[in-house]
């Protein structure tokens, strides 16, 4: 995307929230609540184990069960806190909710793209995915080791 289009996409946002009802002064406050909210919500879900789809909520893919149901969180979420902060109603903070929500998950996509941590982390994700889960592997022990045993009863059965 071009500098300018960002800056025409944000000036057009503002634009929004104002007529939303958000005074000159709510919006950067809004903004912040709801960078913070995102960025909480994600070290959470990285912490709970659901980094993956916390990513496929960052990247808009949110066509499977757990990621719809991590924005249905993540929206809630933000609509509460900005009801707490702003002292906005209801009715007006989903409105803001809903503005918000894609400009500042873009932004922390954005700023964790660049993060060299977390890029080495998205790509050993894609490799991860391509191998067995920790259960496939603990059924392959224990079908190896039920084989062993049925094998040394055998010899001694035999033995005997």
């Amino acid at each position: 995307m071009s500098l300018p289009f960002l800056k025409k996409s944000h000036t057009h946002a503002a634009r929004l929230l104002h007529q939303a009802g958000l005074t000159a002064s709510q919006i950067p406050q809004a903004i912040q609540v709801a960078r913070d909210t995102v960025e909480t919500w994600v070290n959470r879900e990285v912490a709970k184990g659901h980094a993956a789809e916390a990513l496929q909520v960052l990247k808009g893919q949110v066509q499977g069960k757990g990621p719809k149901l991590l924005l249905e969180q993540l929206r809630e979420l933000l609509l509460v806190r900005l009801m707490i902060h702003l002292g906005l109603k209801s009715v007006l903070a989903s409105s803001i909710a809903a503005l918000l929500l894609p400009f500042i998950l873009k932004r922390v996509l954005d700023s964790l793209a660049s993060n060299p941590n977390v890029s080495g982390w998205w790509a050993n994700l894609n490799v991860k995915q391509h191998l067995p889960s920790t259960l496939e592997i603990k059924s392959k022990i224990e079908a190896v080791t039920n084989a062993m045993k049925g094998k040394s009863q055998q010899k001694d059965i035999l033995a005997t």
